[in-house]
């Protein structure tokens, strides 16, 4: 089946996921967060691209920005192509990271704008990763209070909202807010599987490996074993299927549990 063509925003502005391909973990260290920002600021040089906001999950990116339609696409295979060698490179592995095609939303209204900049900000809080978005290292976030980050652009949103060069007020007013109905559908096809950041400590704990790389070396008698070890913890099916590199069906045969 042909793809559906991607809607161009009237504004430039779109709202983008990544999304990792097996919804793998992405992120298994601070330097891969930061290779990660380091790259999407150096491939900025070479487009006219503006970086609205941005929030790094393990198994999934958002990204508020500015591009031209031509260039979209170029872009990200530009940061697609370096930061996947990288990772390759460091976790000894080979093949696709992510999802062939990224998703876009094209925005075309203030109102929608500052909803998409809310709810890109608030995903580690619905994710249970923190309680409040200040405490992410991980986003944009701190920069609309006053942060040091020169990756992101806060003056266009700051006059979107009247707020001078701060949302702090703005964040304040809005927080509690109910979602856009289409931002908490993406919300839930994002985040319907756990988020891996506690399942990781426990892989490692268990396997005493130091990568989800490192389990595709395992044979199969140890890799059961994990396998059953992990699913005892607590681990969903899905998540142990994603760190071990095999499908949930494997992972339901090997411990002949349905979930």
């Amino acid at each position: 089946m042909p793809r559906k063509p991607r809607m161009i925003s009237s504004t430039g502005i779109y709202h983008i996921i990544l999304r990792s391909v097996n919804q793998h973990i992405i992120f298994e260290e601070d330097s891969d967060y930061r290779k990660f920002l380091f790259l999407l600021s150096d491939c900025k040089k070479n487009y006219d691209i503006e970086i609205y906001a941005y929030c790094l999950m393990d198994n999934h990116i958002h990204l508020l920005l500015y591009s031209p339609p031509e260039q979209l696409s170029h872009y990200f295979q530009s940061l697609g192509t370096r930061f996947v060698r990288w990772y390759n490179s460091k976790y000894l592995r080979t093949g696709h990271l992510f999802q062939e095609r990224f998703h876009s939303m094209a925005i075309e209204s203030d109102a929608y704008f500052l909803s998409a900049l809310l709810y890109i900000h608030n995903n580690p809080v619905k994710a249970n990763i923190c309680r409040n978005p200040s405490e992410y290292r991980w986003s944009s976030f701190n920069a609309y209070y006053g942060g040091q980050n020169h990756l992101v652009n806060i003056s266009f949103a700051c006059r979107i909202a009247g707020t001078g060069d701060s949302l702090r007020h703005y964040f304040a007013l809005n927080s509690e807010a109910p979602e856009n109905e289409l931002f908490s559908d993406i919300h839930r096809e994002a985040t319907r599987y756990y988020t891996d950041e506690n399942a990781l400590k426990i892989f490692k704990a268990v396997t005493s490996l130091s990568s989800t790389a490192d389990a595709a070396g395992l044979g199969i008698v140890k890799r059961n074993a994990y396998v059953r070890l992990l699913r005892e913890k607590g681990v969903t099916v899905k998540q142990v299927a994603r760190i071990m590199g095999v499908s949930p069906a494997t992972i339901k045969r090997i411990c002949k549990v349905d979930h």
